[in-house]
């Protein structure tokens, strides 16, 4: 079911910066929203965030360079294949630059153009992920998705992050959900469409061109925090203490060691704190990942 919140009143002289401008009260969004149904909000000025004039002035300005771009193939994983050159930089060939001409023959015949890791090299979209990184304690990324009329979109995935996705302009049909339990919504320009992680999702633009800017927000799990916590625990005075002493003890006592040290451990650590950490380690690998 997806649930439709009003317009309410809006600024228009700047871009969203926190969650409460995309969702507006994001107390009530993250305690009765999140991880549980889709949500459709209003926020006109999230228009600004980047528009299609962005989109072609990054493709023609010539340092647009891989990975931050490429056409979507079959799934939702981008290839930069055909649509990169190799440009003399510096006396020395550089490798994976967007080639303009190319990436728009591929656009007509019907490929979804995608601009990616936009927090790191888009002021406005890399505020507004930093503050949802803190707000929403998740690693958080974006990526823009240029759809012409006509193309196949998005196709369906399940995404392993929440994403809310802010239609930038034109109009998506979005289709949540398999077989019986399939719901249909149209997002329109200036709309933010909010999907729960693990949920199966595709869209298509509704007779028009299309570009939406994504936010995948993925939280640590479980044993994120055990892992770090146990990484914690292991560099405690507790643990160093008894190094040495181990082997003198059996394994009742060993256990019962365990049990009492850890608990007392983990009672005296800031779960907030442990989070955010969890939070910072997994943007890292991430970040590393998609430079790879």
């Amino acid at each position: 079911m997806t649930t439709s919140i009003s317009p309410r009143s809006e600024e228009t002289t700047r871009t969203p910066a926190h969650l409460a401008d995309l969702v507006g009260d994001a107390g009530s969004f993250l305690g009765e929203v999140w991880g549980t149904r889709t949500a459709r909000f209003s926020c006109g000025r999230a228009k600004a965030l980047l528009t299609v004039a962005d989109v072609w002035r990054e493709l023609d300005c010539g340092s647009l360079i891989a990975p931050y771009f490429g056409i979507l193939q079959e799934g939702t994983a981008t290839t930069v294949a055909g649509i990169a050159e190799t440009r003399i930089v510096q006396t020395k060939p550089r490798p994976g630059y967007a080639k303009p001409s190319a990436v728009r023959e591929k656009i007509a015949a019907g490929h979804v153009f995608v601009l990616s890791q936009l927090e790191d090299w888009n002021g406005r979209v890399g505020a507004l992920v930093d503050s949802l990184r803190a707000e929403c304690r998740a690693q958080a990324g974006a990526a823009a998705y240029f759809c012409a009329a006509g193309s196949g979109g998005v196709p369906a995935h399940a995404d392993s992050a929440h994403t809310l996705t802010v239609q930038l302009a034109g109009r998506m049909r979005w289709t949540v959900g398999e077989g019986v339990h399939a719901s249909e919504t149209v997002v329109e320009a200036g709309e933010v469409f909010y999907v729960p992680a693990a949920r199966v999702r595709q869209a298509v633009p509704c007779g028009t061109d299309a570009l939406l800017l994504v936010i995948s927000l993925q939280q640590p799990t479980a044993r994120d925090l055990a892992e770090l916590a146990l990484a914690d625990f292991l560099h405690s005075s507790a643990a160093q203490d008894i190094a040495g002493t181990h082997h003198f003890l059996s394994l009742e006592e060993k256990t019962a060691w365990l049990r009492t040290e850890l608990r007392a451990h983990l009672a005296g650590h800031p779960h907030g704190a442990l989070a955010k950490r969890a939070v910072q380690l997994r943007q890292r690998e991430g970040r590393a990942q998609g430079r790879e």
